[in-house]
């Protein structure tokens, strides 16, 4: 049931939405999945430039068990 809405200086619609419009659960997961792979991708991203940006030497770097 589509309406507007006037509060003194705001002003907003807002629309329904048929159920038929909503995501389904296959397409949900979809998004899901990619949305967690960036998230993956970013968190290795991030990991390998810390990595790049370390100064202690790689000596140092393997007894802390990081390479």
């Amino acid at each position: 049931m589509p309406g507007e809405i006037h509060i003194d200086e705001l002003h907003t619609t807002h629309d329904s939405v048929s159920a038929q419009a909503l995501l389904t659960p296959e397409l949900l997961a979809r998004i899901v999945a990619a949305v967690r792979d960036c998230e993956r991708v970013e968190r290795q991203r991030r990991q390998d430039r810390e990595a790049d940006l370390d100064t202690r030497s790689v000596v140092d770097q393997q007894r802390a068990g990081r390479r």
